[in-house]
């Protein structure tokens, strides 16, 4: 029977709040400090409190006095001073801090309040002041003594949306930028045209957005193509010049920067479909989808009158011209652009698209701003001073920062939050593989195959959110959210700073705060709901939840309950007969209920025996074959003869990745020695998980994302030898992760010389 104690997840907790100081639970601010300091005590806020600033902190003194009368109807006072008193209650002082744009320093006393910033410093002092306060409008108002000072690692900390595939109101981008604002991400990265919709208002161009803005209603109509990709067929709608000067106004008291995407000269087909002279022509007359611009004088005109009214909109340095997915080849058969080619001398493709981005480059340099691109843009040659948004992996944002050009890093996987979030049969339809949070979390923006000087062209990191299967604004939410918290502290935390066990818990405490502001996040995971291999004759676990007033509905017959089952309270205790394998499946609410996510996990049941082995024929570690090939195909091993056989006898028993070219393919088998009778937990720490085998019984099954389909082995052994072998990649990823571990039924983690022998 395995009786694996809740005392070892107790420790973790305990262990977690040491960073934080348990005695002050309150102290869970996201990003993660730089100096963060804990008192006994409290200051007590309550209405007779006032909010002194000086002309500079004015506006970010009268984003504090609102925030608090919304969501705690505290109405406070503002004043402003040329010299504020020290004896206010809360003090907002412009200070040219030493350290970083946007540093600042924040003190909490039983007496008073002080935050002083440099740049956008007191908004984001303020910012960690709201995660001080408690998430519930109680009376009076405590906010635990401390200290902090402060600032960002990086200076780019975006996160994007699409409002082309599916629009979004002002009122929705605004409570967007509301909450990137509490996490101090401060790019928002406006995705305005694409082939779904064009959704800025362009005085010189009106069909823009009288026909480009409402290409869900052609599509219906039939006079466009079905919009096949879209869950729904899509919604219309565009923002007037007024609305964009509203948003910019109002993520810039917010100290957000607005980043507008035009694409191009790819994803054009709204733009083409209103004013079809932009089109690429096919010289072999035949007729398909358009979604390239022809590279023409008209075209390059039309483009620079559309971002010329762009540029007077937005105040900030950059224009994103998108660059990404153009179809190339469609140029080849235009004339304009064989002719373009002959005259500038251009050999393929790919020089037409570095000429049309130079071209536009030239354009906003003239204009004093800058162009951001996607990675594609490096086709061809890139354009002089262009920033690079890596999207299709590092590759290409590595490549850039060499070239001594400025980099935001967006790469796919990690940073793509249309794709789910958990096992996908269980989530919200989305693109692409699942990515978690703790993917978020453990990537690193500067790559170390960069130098610490080219490491210094990466400007920062940004989420990118996609709408295709994203038709409202609470399921955007559900997506965006608490991803985008994890890119907040990659993007801000110093990187020696990072903890993903601290951000866990910290993280999970937010949930209140999305409640208070009616945030339709994901809500997190169960504790412990893994795929679970075992001998036991009974299953026994506790199921956790780190919500207050969460409740379960759950099946172990493999049928998902759902809102008409039985729900009852965390914790819950399962305890069956395991005679053979059973599905565990859940559905968990919180918020009234009108919050949910699924789980499902495996509990497989298994027969293993320890074997007879004599002592004097026992030698110590793992025997490993190490193979090349061009793909994971473990299966057509056998046949081949590995390019090396050796034993690991180390505290680390793992084949690194070999340095060529070619795939490093591992296998190994052994005997695992167990001294004492007892209850073991074994693992692996791979993200993505190796395959181990025990007595020829799989115990870990290879290729399954260890956060998306958690695995362990949950085993009574007696005392013996049991055979013990697997197979994984060894690659640069999981060269500085664990490949197993072996803990008892006290969580102590064994050590692998101990118990690791082959004959």
């Amino acid at each position: 029977m395995i009786r694996f104690s809740k005392i070892y997840l107790l420790l973790i907790i305990a262990c977690l709040g040491l960073n934080v100081k348990i005695s002050t639970a309150q102290i869970h601010v996201i990003p993660q400090p730089l100096h963060l300091t804990t008192q006994k005590g409290n200051f007590v806020l309550n209405s007779k409190a006032v909010i002194g600033v000086d002309k500079e902190s004015a506006v970010i003194g009268k984003y504090l006095q609102g925030y608090l009368a919304q969501y705690y109807k505290l109405q406070l006072t503002l004043k402003v001073y040329t010299q504020i008193p020290s004896s206010t209650a809360i003090r907002l002082i412009s200070s040219n801090l030493k350290g970083a744009d946007g540093a600042y320093a924040l003190s909490v006393t039983a007496g008073k309040i002080t935050i002083s910033g440099k740049g956008g410093g007191i908004f984001y002092g303020v910012q960690s002041l709201i995660q001080l306060l408690p998430s519930v409008a109680a009376k009076p108002l405590l906010i635990p003594v401390c200290a902090i000072s402060d600032e960002p690692r990086f200076q780019w900390r975006g996160l994007s949306i699409d409002v082309c595939r599916h629009f979004f109101t002002v009122d929705e981008v605004k409570k967007y930028i509301d909450v990137m604002a509490h996490y101090k991400l401060n790019v928002l990265h406006w995705h305005l045209t694409d082939d779904e919709g064009w959704r800025i208002q362009i005085d010189k161009y009106p069909k823009l957005t009288e026909v480009g803005s409402r290409i869900a209603y052609y599509a219906k109509e039939g006079k466009f193509r079905k919009l096949d990709n879209l869950v729904d067929g899509g919604n219309d709608g565009f923002y007037t010049k007024a609305e964009i000067r509203d948003v910019i106004k109002y993520a810039q008291d917010r100290f957000v920067t607005i980043l507008p995407e035009i694409e191009m000269p790819g994803h054009s087909e709204a733009a083409i479909f209103a004013y079809p002279e932009l089109g690429c022509k096919d010289s072999t007359g035949a007729k398909h989808r358009v979604r390239m611009l022809d590279p023409s004088e008209y075209t390059f005109k039309f483009m620079e009158d559309v971002l010329t009214e762009v540029i007077a909109l937005f105040p900030n340095q950059y224009v994103h011209i998108g660059g990404d997915e153009a179809e190339m080849a469609d140029w080849l058969k235009s004339p304009t652009a064989v002719a373009l080619m002959r005259k500038e001398g251009l050999k393929n493709e790919k020089e037409i698209q570095s000429y049309f981005i130079k071209r536009i480059e030239k354009f906003l340099i003239s204009k004093n701003k800058k162009l951001v691109g996607w990675d594609e843009i490096l086709q061809g040659g890139l354009a002089e001073s262009a920033t690079v948004m890596s999207w299709q992996g590092e590759a290409g944002g590595i490549e850039a920062a060499r070239m001594h050009h400025h980099v935001v890093m967006t790469p796919l996987p990690y940073m793509y939050f249309d794709a789910p979030q958990a096992n996908e049969q269980l989530e919200p339809i989305g693109w692409n593989p699942p990515v978690t949070w703790q993917m978020v979390y453990n990537y690193e923006p500067q790559s170390s195959q960069l130098t610490p000087a080219e490491a210094a062209y990466i400007l920062g990191a940004q989420g990118n959110i996609w709408t295709e299967k994203i038709p409202n604004a609470a399921h955007l939410q559900y997506m965006v959210f608490p991803r985008a918290l994890a890119v907040a502290e990659l993007a801000w935390s110093s990187k020696e700073d990072k903890n993903i066990d601290r951000f866990e818990y910290k993280m999970k405490q937010q949930y209140p705060y999305f409640k208070l502001w009616n945030l339709n996040a994901r809500l997190p995971d169960i504790v412990d709901i893994d795929h679970i291999t075992t001998n036991a004759d009974r299953f026994k676990q506790t199921l956790q939840y780190p919500l207050s007033g969460a409740q379960i509905r759950y099946s172990l017959n493999g049928k998902m309950p759902d809102s008409t089952a039985k729900a009852v309270a965390f914790p819950l205790n399962i305890d069956v007969t395991l005679k053979d394998s059973l599905q565990l499946k859940t559905y968990t609410t919180w918020n009234l209920n009108t919050q949910h996510i699924l789980q499902s996990a495996t509990i497989k049941h298994i027969k293993i025996k320890p074997r007879e082995v004599g002592i004097a024929e026992l030698k110590p570690g793992l025997g490993y074959k190490i193979f090349k090939a061009k793909e994971n195909n473990y299966a057509k091993l056998e046949a081949v003869t590995p390019v090396s056989v050796t034993v690991i006898t180390t505290a680390v028993p793992m084949i690194l990745p070999v340095s060529t070219d070619d795939v490093t393919l591992v296998k190994f088998s052994g005997l695992i020695k167990i001294d004492t009778e007892g209850d073991y937990e074994l693992t692996s720490g791979f993200e993505v998980s190796p395959t181990l085998y025990l007595d020829n019984e799989l115990l870990i099954a290879g290729e399954k994302n260890t956060y998306v389909e958690p695995q362990k082995a949950l085993l009574h052994l007696k005392k013996g030898f049991y055979e013990f072998s697997g197979y994984y990649t060894a690659n640069e990823a999981n060269s500085k992760q664990t490949l197993f571990a072996l803990k008892d039924t006290n969580g102590k983690l064994l050590d692998p010389p101990v118990y690791l022998f082959h004959l």
